[in-house]
């Protein structure tokens, strides 16, 4: 509203002159007064410096999607060439390997709705990363978006696990502190063996489990279920790795990613922080003493969201 009213007002002021002017001796239609010519010149200017900078963000968006889709590209051939040599030559993977491998199936995937996208209207991208970030593939994001999505699902975590402590401390059972050391952990793991195991656990704490992992939440019990126990299995295998390769091995982005795939927070921790986290999720997710059941790998998330693992 307020430029269709700054128009209104230069064009009524302009009718004003031009009568005043008419009735003065000597004066034509033609002469206005000087500040009225600089507001009318103005206009005119602002509107296309904001096109031109409209113009040169959508054109530096289009560039960055094409890089990234072109890394898409060259990821998946690497990680085809990985699949080969450990099939052939018996190759084993890195940790650097394994995700590689890993990150090029999820973006593959989601390459048919992004390219759609891409082709009919990139300036909406950035929308969808925001409202529907399952179908942006990785090399496609920027840093400052994977930043506000790790914001965003660090809020949600917050909720989650102030409901479930708020909820356990009024029952009296579990605490956080009962998850703080392996010994605890274990013995919670043997008491409640049959309660968290995935196909005992309701639809609708399934999709909460999901939802705080970080994965799609919607579907029947089933497909929650499947859902949960590929990105366990997916842990599992990269747990493997961090552990023979050691958890100081990882980079900070690194580090950052994997405590996030672990229900852990990204954000606002320092890197000390981050390793002690990791390095205690392996410890409990490896242990070869007690079975410890998914669903109570994953409800512990909950409770030591906001844990401090300084020894």
């Amino acid at each position: 509203e307020i430029p269709i009213i700054g128009h209104q007002t230069i064009v009524l002021t302009t009718t004003t002159a031009r009568r005043s002017y008419a009735t003065l001796p000597g004066t034509t239609d033609n002469q206005q007064p000087q500040n009225q010519q600089v507001q009318q010149s103005e206009v005119p200017a602002k509107k296309q410096s904001k096109i031109v900078e409209l113009f040169q963000k959508s054109k530096a968006l289009v560039v960055f999607y094409k890089n990234g889709l072109k890394e898409l590209w060259a990821n998946k051939k690497a990680a085809k060439a990985l699949i080969q040599q450990v099939e052939q030559q018996g190759y084993q993977l890195t940790r650097s390997d394994y995700q590689l491998i890993h990150k090029s199936k999820k973006d593959m995937i989601k390459l048919a709705p992004f390219g759609l996208i891409f082709l009919v209207l990139p300036e909406s991208i950035p929308l969808f990363v925001i409202f529907a970030p399952g179908i942006i593939p990785s090399t496609c994001v920027t840093e400052s978006q994977v930043l506000k999505q790790r914001q965003k699902l660090d809020e949600a975590r917050q909720r989650m696990s102030s409901n479930v402590i708020t909820a356990s401390h009024q029952i009296g059972r579990i605490t956080p502190e009962d998850f703080l050391s392996l010994r605890k952990f274990l013995k919670i793991a043997k008491g409640y063996q049959y309660d968290f195991e995935l196909p005992q656990i309701s639809k609708d704490n399934l999709g909460a489990y999901c939802r705080f992992m970080g994965l799609k939440s919607w579907g029947t019990k089933g497909m929650l279920e499947k859902r949960l126990n590929k990105h366990l299995d997916y842990l599992l295998e990269d747990d493997k790795l961090i552990a023979k390769e050691g958890v100081q091995s990882l980079s900070t982005p690194d580090l950052q990613q994997a405590v996030e795939e672990r229900g852990m927070r990204s954000v606002n921790v320092d890197e000390e922080q981050l390793q002690q986290s990791l390095d205690y999720w392996i410890s409990v997710h490896l242990n070869e003493q007690e079975s410890i059941p998914r669903g109570l790998l994953v409800f512990s998330r909950m409770f030591l969201l906001n844990a401090n693992y300084s020894k």
